[in-house]
């Protein structure tokens, strides 16, 4: 169908909204007679067709306990106890007006992130991270970041995001790819700039997460801003009887405590089961080997998460336990292999539509800014935070985060974090 014709059909469905003195307008004698309720009926019909929507399709709830921005057609489907279901492997939905996508206008949203930090040291230096840190022994407010997402079907066979991140250091392409939606045998892929399917973290953005910061272990074993680059991905949706999904990956990334990107090659295994009438387990699987710049160097990375959600049917509220374990081994000619280890372990009560509460402990080696950058020192860093948020409404939260820190050496530290996040406009689901 061409363009004229859709136009026709858009001016034909905003005549359905016409007011009741219009219509009556219309039956004034001599004018052209009125559609019959067969006539209106198809005519919808066909323009549901054109948009790839039911026209009788009920509108569906806000996700519950998604953060900020996340659309009701990223909702996960629930299962006969009430526990979500797992999410599918293609996700071609999209949120906003349909009408916009008759006049091929895409999703677009802006997603901003503000926070007040104290220090109790000079966290910068003796702990580096990516995280919003503050002089010591001062209350500092810091602008996170500004997301602006553009979201679209481009045909019935892909679509495309694009995320742009605004921050203190500069504008940078957070994200920018295409994604299939009609492949066979349950494949699907996506070129371009995207976060690695490495881990559960890695993949999300940072306003997805239940606390504000990274674990000290995603920063500084795999990587500082979220191991992604340019690549391709292929995945593949089993045909099991549950959720079973593979991944195969190559890029160029930048790990940790890197300024070049590096050539990446990994996979994932991701699988959900159905644990009772009122909880999905997810257990997955990841490894990835990245070229050193060093002629015949290596970084192999290796992680396995798990994620835990207890949901009781005749409540809105929910636990979540979520815990991910990494390590990494440096191997270089003429030097001893050096292997790391690091993780996390959290839960988090969501209670009701607007509060949720959390515990988290992390660890991951020690590193200091010293005269020649930042370098590893001797022993492991130790991290126990707690988090309360405050949901207004979907479009926003008020989170209040305090950390305390031990360093080697018997140091240690408080850190306290509030930040203001907020959403406008239609921002579609990240992976869940």
């Amino acid at each position: 169908m061409n363009r004229f014709t859709l136009a026709a059909l858009a001016a034909a469905a905003l005549a359905f909204g016409a007011p009741a003195a219009a219509q009556e307008a219309a039956a004034a004698p001599g004018a052209a007679p009125q559609q019959t309720p067969e006539e209106k009926k198809k005519l919808e019909e066909q323009i549901a067709k054109e948009l790839g929507v039911s026209p009788a399709a009920p509108a569906l709830p806000p996700a519950e306990g998604a953060p900020p921005g996340i659309t009701a057609p990223g909702v996960p489907e629930q299962t006969p106890g009430g526990a979500p279901a797992p999410p599918q492997a293609v996700q071609g939905q999209v949120g906003g007006n349909p009408f916009a996508r008759l006049m091929m206008l895409p999703d677009i949203s802006a997603i901003g992130d503000f926070a007040g930090v104290y220090d109790s040291r000079d966290t910068g230096n003796e702990s580096p991270r990516s995280g919003p840190v503050s002089a010591p022994h001062q209350l500092t407010p810091v602008f996170q970041e500004l997301e602006l997402g553009i979201q679209s079907v481009i045909d019935p066979y892909a679509r495309a995001d694009i995320f742009i991140s605004f921050e203190p250091s500069g504008v940078s392409v957070e994200e920018a790819y295409m994604t299939t939606l009609a492949l066979p045998f349950g494949l699907q892929a996506r070129a371009g700039k995207f976060y690695s399917p490495f881990g559960r973290l890695n993949q999300q953005h940072p306003h997805v997460w239940d606390f504000v910061d990274a674990p000290l272990a995603l920063d500084r074993l795999v990587s500082a801003s979220q191991l992604g680059g340019p690549g391709v991905d292929v995945a593949w949706l089993a045909p099991l009887p549950w959720f079973a999904e593979f991944h195969l990956f190559g890029q160029t990334t930048t790990p940790a405590f890197e300024d070049k990107e590096q050539r990446t090659l990994g996979g994932r295994v991701l699988q959900y089961f159905d644990v009772g009438d009122a909880a999905a387990l997810g257990v997955g699987l990841s490894a990835a080997r990245i070229e050193e710049p060093v002629f015949g160097s290596w970084r192999d990375l290796g992680g396995a998460d798990v994620h835990l959600k207890l949901r009781p049917p005749w409540t809105r509220s929910y636990l979540v336990l979520q815990g991910e374990a990494f390590v990494r081994r440096l191997t270089a000619p003429s030097v001893p292999d050096q292997t790391d280890w690091g993780g996390y372990a959290q839960a988090l009560w969501r209670d009701g539509p607007y509060f949720a509460y959390g515990a988290r402990y992390d660890f991951a080696p020690a590193f200091q800014n010293g005269r020649i950058g930042i370098v590893q020192v001797d022993g492991t860093e130790h991290r126990l935070s707690a988090i309360a948020s405050w949901f207004p409404s979907e479009f926003q939260k008020v989170r209040l985060q305090g950390a305390w820190d031990r360093l080697p050496g018997g140091q240690n530290g408080l850190e306290l974090i509030l930040q203001l996040e907020f959403v406008i406009g239609a921002h579609g689901a990240h992976p869940f």
